[in-house]
């Protein structure tokens, strides 16, 4: 699978999941005018790219965002975890704000896992 194909799978696969998270949301009382936080992460090949994701996120947002490693020396796994500030959503703006999360994450060459907020 080409890196342009992989990423368009990821942004489908997260938009479609935005419909789904958005209802169940709403059925918790979020509304557009809520605010709320939201947690993200990503996988990472390497330190590196984890790291540059972190640069990256603290670069052109006001999120906290950090590298974290899991697993053995030979088996370690990379991701990165953070969350934004107080925001509204709506289904629109999670869509567009997914949008750019996997586009960050494809210049970094992380992928965008997914993202919750406690209700």
């Amino acid at each position: 699978m080409s890196s342009s194909a992989h990423y368009e799978e990821i942004l489908a696969k997260q938009i479609a999941m935005n419909r789904s998270t958005w209802d169940s949301l709403q059925k918790h009382g979020i509304t557009e005018e809520s605010q709320v936080e939201l947690e993200f992460s990503y996988n990472a090949p390497s330190q590196k790219s984890a790291d540059g994701m972190c640069a990256l996120i603290k670069e052109q947002t006001d999120y906290d965002a950090r590298t974290v490693s899991s697993g053995l020396f030979f088996n370690r796994k990379w991701r990165v975890e953070g969350h934004t500030q107080q925001t509204a959503v709506s289904a629109a703006i999670l869509d567009q704000w997914v949008t750019w999360m996997v586009a960050a994450g494809r210049e970094r060459g992380c992928d965008f896992d997914g993202w919750g907020t406690s209700v």
